[in-house]
């Protein structure tokens, strides 16, 4: 669920909000036969006054998120996470249903009073394990969230960054369900961005760990 969640969440903001970069070079005067056709090469397209040329593109934000590394290892990281909660929650859930069966077999031997004591015990013990639950699905939440967070502004600040040293003006998120629902393919830098995004962070692993 957290990645289905996380890759939706993703891809709507990429794909409905348009990111806009409105480079220095955009408005140059220079404007001759080869500029153009290499404009249209890159994936430049003519402003409706046909004074400026604004550099476009777009990235496939389903394969985007699918091939981003620090997605894959904040999935498994989170995976890792739940599995180990969830078994030690599981282990105290066994152990007070062990207690509860063998308390039944030993009813029949207990006076009263010593039953309800029992009874009250073992309710008291559903009741925290109620509340334990309750904190470990909040924990998980917060982890979530805190993950989703961690890839999104990494994303967007790669994006920005990218847009600036390429000359883009403005890069569209496309996935085929948003507002764009066409984009020819010479506009697709989706196979460069994931390679620039992969290698900007196997960078950053590896500088942080000449720095430990």
């Amino acid at each position: 669920m957290y990645f289905r969640l996380m890759k939706q969440t993703i891809g709507a903001a990429i794909s409905l909000t348009i990111i806009l970069f409105i480079a220095s070079a955009c408005g140059s005067s220079d404007s001759n036969s080869n500029n153009t056709d290499n404009a249209v090469k890159s994936g430049a397209m003519n402003s409706a006054n046909g004074d400026n040329q604004r550099k476009i593109a777009y990235v496939n934000t389903d394969s985007l998120f699918d091939q981003y590394e620090l997605r894959a290892e904040l999935e498994e990281e989170f995976i890792e996470e739940k599995l180990m909660m969830e078994n030690r929650f599981k282990t105290e859930v066994d152990a007070f249903e062990k207690d509860y069966r063998d308390a039944e077999a030993g009813a029949a031997q207990l006076s009263q009073e010593a039953l309800q004591i029992l009874s009250m015990k073992l309710q008291q013990r559903e009741q925290e394990l109620m509340v334990k639950k309750q904190e470990m699905e909040g924990q998980l939440m917060q982890s979530e969230q805190a993950k989703n967070d961690r890839l999104f502004e990494g994303l967007r600040t790669f994006l920005d960054e990218y847009a600036a040293q390429n000359g883009y003006d403005v890069i569209y998120g496309y996935n085929g369900l948003g507002d764009v629902l066409y984009m020819d393919a010479k506009y697709d830098i989706t196979t460069e961005v994931v390679k620039a995004i992969n290698d900007e962070y196997q960078n950053s692993k590896t500088a942080d760990s000449a720095s430990e």
